[in-house]
């Protein structure tokens, strides 16, 4: 799976690259979820700076766990640039037939159809290509409605919240529980 390329086009005169990450992605990842985390957006992360060391050490394990069918994990680059990351990634033990899925976008390219078409991407490697898969899980911030939004349409149904959920610019905000059944 290593580089594998699932999608290579263009769209409004962007050219579009979505393919598996492989060695020497860790840098580009790295610069990718800072840039996020300093954004503050709707991600785990949020200031913190991450690693070029702990970003290599994290592709090493993904690199594992795409060979072991436990992980399908998609890097959307647009002009060349890392522009995107979307995931589903297996439990263990009793859960390991849930998969969570996790994405994000570069602010330049939200709201132009790139997360829906990487996000469909994804879902079908994760169906396609991770053991024992059943159910695909995520967990969203309530206040981002456009996501919520995005997740009904490809199928995802609410089963519930998690009041104050996560601390996200000095207040509280409610988590959305959403799952798919494959």
């Amino acid at each position: 799976m290593q580089g594998k390329t699932v999608y290579k086009g263009n769209c409004d005169n962007l050219d579009i690259l979505i393919r598996y990450p492989q060695d020497g992605d860790a840098y580009a990842m790295c610069n990718y979820i800072n840039t996020l985390s300093q954004e503050k957006t709707y991600i785990t992360y949020q200031g913190e700076k991450i690693s070029l060391t702990s970003e290599e050490k994290y592709l090493k394990k993904q690199l594992i766990a795409f060979k072991d069918h436990k992980s399908a994990q998609l890097l959307l680059f647009v002009n060349g640039k890392l522009s995107g990351i979307s995931s589903v990634d297996m439990q263990e033990k009793v859960k390991k037939h849930i998969g969570v899925f996790g994405i994000s976008i570069s602010k330049e390219y939200r709201g132009m159809g790139l997360g829906k078409q990487l996000m469909k991407y994804v879902l079908d490697e994760a169906i396609n290509n991770l053991n024992g898969l059943r159910i695909i899980s995520l967990e969203v911030f309530a206040e981002n409605e456009n996501a919520i939004k995005m997740y009904k349409n490809f199928g995802f149904i609410e089963y519930g919240y998690l009041p104050e959920g996560n601390s996200y610019k000095n207040k509280f905000v409610d988590d959305v529980l959403m799952y798919k059944v494959i």
